[in-house]
């Protein structure tokens, strides 16, 4: 037998409610952004959480952040509109603030409560040699929130009982030790049209840099599988995040 036998993993396409928590506004696109156009393609609704507000996302000394940061916002509220997603939720901390985690947690974990997600998506915080604060950050946050969103007396903003959920998954993208990839065929394009409204990250000549990239790395997760793109991400239950020393070979 096998741990999955025990702890089965929720199936990643079959999700009919997905809140996708990104520590910048561009990182849902780049992480999955063909799998989400393909799960509202199925009629998954899928709602965005954007942690940071992106005010260091520049090379330019000439930008100013404050400008930035609406710029950014109306960035991902365009990208997120081709993929089809249905609402976006800004919790607008300073980029690369180094936020406090416990605070993260509990702000994560109440829109959770809201939304009542079947499956929470987020980057991979256990992704080796990742020196950016906030991917850590959030990525662990999140799973944090995940495991204590079901916990009665767990709280988050208030000190009075709110009312619980439990998720049946989380898929963390940019990971280093995948299990579930998705083919993403029919909604590969899409992907790089998301990624293009970010205008403020991605000129023309970096957005062919990542398409080449991004092509090279789906034909190897789709390599063996029947299709010719794919994306992959650690599709886990929250029972896999606690105390489970076989989680990092599921």
């Amino acid at each position: 037998m096998e741990l999955k036998d025990f702890l089965p993993l929720p199936r990643l396409e079959s999700c009919k409610v997905l809140l996708c928590i990104q520590p910048h506004p561009d990182d849902n696109e780049v992480g999955a952004g063909a799998t989400i156009a393909k799960l509202t393609q199925a009629g998954c609704t899928v709602v965005y959480l954007t942690v940071s507000d992106g005010r260091l996302g520049t090379l330019n000394p000439a930008v100013n952040p404050t400008d930035l940061v609406h710029i950014r916002k109306k960035e991902a509220e365009e990208s997120s509109k081709i993929l089809g997603v249905s609402r976006s939720i800004f919790l607008d901390f300073e980029d690369a603030s180094y936020p406090d985690e416990a605070e993260l947690a509990k702000s994560i974990t109440s829109v959770i409560r809201e939304v009542k997600p079947e499956i929470v998506m987020t980057v991979d915080p256990f992704l080796p040699y990742e020196a950016h604060p906030d991917h850590r950050k959030v990525g662990q946050a999140s799973a944090e929130a995940c495991l204590f969103s079901s916990f009665p007396h767990f709280r988050t903003k208030t000190d009075s009982p709110e009312e619980v959920w439990n998720i049946s998954g989380i898929a963390f993208y940019n990971s280093a030790c995948p299990n579930t990839f998705v083919n993403v065929d029919d909604t590969w394009n899409l992907k790089f049209e998301a990624l293009a409204a970010h205008k403020s990250q991605f000129d023309k000549k970096t957005l062919e840099q990542y398409k080449d990239y991004f092509d090279f790395k789906s034909r190897q997760y789709a390599e063996g599988r029947g299709f010719a793109h794919a994306e992959a991400f650690k599709l886990l239950t929250a029972a896999h995040l606690h105390c489970n020393t076989d989680t990092i070979n599921l």
